[in-house]
């Protein structure tokens, strides 16, 4: 059983290097939006779903409205006032791209030439700024509307979200010292920020009178059974990140958070580290069932990490490496060689203890249950 490999059709591996980054971008940002053009609009106006949908060389977000309305990746990514609060647009500067309106690149996607690691913390601390106005203003809303709530809880913090998307795949995918810098001065930052929206005063009332009322809401027909649900998850959410604690437990819950948030970025940089360093040395001869593009990336590989023998492939703990060689090559041996350091990372190296590490994330974990009463964090999740 071990032997069997699953064999899909040729993958080209070269795309695959030079656009893995700028793809895990925009499903992230798509999923971003969708979920600001859907959940919201759909579970307020009744609008049932909306779907990605891989068309050639485009992608659409397809509503199944009445009006079968569809939005292409222009109005996806648009920038403009109108798909950011009014405090998030008066932070936006031509100086930080991540700030300024992407409306004139292609597809409006990020301008990736344009940013550099000293973009990412100015420009989440103007997106934050904007998040928290968005949310005092649902606090102090006269309103008790589903819209007026929980839709415009859903649509707030647009430019939060669409910077922070972008940071998450940089983080995830350009280990640098520049960016590890940036990623461990900002995860408490981040942290802090994500407490804090939760402890807008006059903000979790609002949730739980549309959680108190959605069961009558759902009754009269008032509301569908998605704008119910929501109500509850959302309420949920509030509960579980502390809203009834008294302050001294709020306190130490978002210092919970913030010491959490720093040692998950620990134990990432302890994995991309990883990935980067490990690296199997082989010969053309090694490549055996490999498909000729990922032959001719390994060996790419090898002349980018200044191997000078002319037969050498390297194979690292890449993801657009290693899994193609787990999947079409025929030696076994050196399969198992690479799954071996792929579900090791973050520990092959004594100066990386991700071990540690975990041990800390679980102690911290059991006193956030403790806080809320539970006997584990799973029984706190599992509803």
């Amino acid at each position: 059983a071990s032997d069997i490999r699953l064999l899909p059709p040729p993958i080209n591996m070269a795309l695959i290097r030079n656009f893995n980054l700028v793809f895990s971008v925009l499903l992230q940002l798509s999923n971003a939006r969708a979920y600001h053009c859907a959940t919201a609009s759909s579970l307020a106006r009744r609008h049932s779903s909306a779907f990605f949908h891989n068309a050639g060389k485009s992608i659409a977000i397809i509503g199944t409205k009445k009006n079968n309305r569809s939005f292409n990746l222009p109005t996806l990514f648009s920038t403009t006032t109108d798909d950011v609060s009014l405090a998030a647009a008066k932070k936006v500067s031509v100086d930080n791209p991540l700030l300024r309106s992407w409306d004139d690149q292609p597809f409006n996607l990020p301008p990736f030439n344009s940013i550099q690691p000293g973009h990412f913390k100015p420009a989440l601390e103007s997106a934050m700024e904007a998040h928290i106005a968005d949310l005092e203003a649902i606090a102090s809303s006269t309103e008790d509307d589903f819209d007026s709530i929980l839709g415009a809880y859903d649509r707030a913090g647009s430019l939060y979200s669409r910077v922070g998307s972008v940071y998450g795949n940089y983080i995830s995918s350009l280990n640098t010292p520049e960016m590890q810098k940036v990623q461990t001065e900002t995860a408490p930052i981040l942290s802090r920020h994500s407490s804090k929206c939760n402890n807008v005063p006059g903000l979790f009332e609002k949730m739980e009178k549309m959680y108190n009322m959605r069961e009558d809401k759902l009754k009269n027909g008032e509301w569908t059974a998605e704008q119910a649900r929501l109500a509850e998850r959302v309420y949920l959410s509030f509960v579980r990140k502390g809203s009834k604690f008294d302050e001294e437990s709020k306190k130490e819950y978002a210092d919970i958070q913030a010491e959490l948030a720093t040692l998950q970025t620990n134990f990432m940089q302890n994995v991309l580290r990883d990935e980067e360093e490990w690296e199997m040395v082989l010969s053309e001869k090694d490549m055996i069932g490999c498909p000729p593009d990922l032959v001719a990336a390994a060996r790419q590989a090898a002349v980018d990490r200044n191997h000078s023998d002319s037969d050498a492939h390297v194979i690292t703990l890449g993801r657009s490496l290693v899994e193609p060689f787990l999947t079409y090559s025929s030696r076994r041996d050196l399969r198992e060689k690479a799954f071996e350091a792929w579900t090791h990372r973050g520990e092959l190296s004594e100066e990386r203890d991700n071990l540690s590490i975990a041990t800390k994330m679980l102690r911290l974990r059991k006193r956030i249950a403790e806080l809320h009463n539970k006997s584990s964090f799973a029984e706190l999740h599992n509803k």
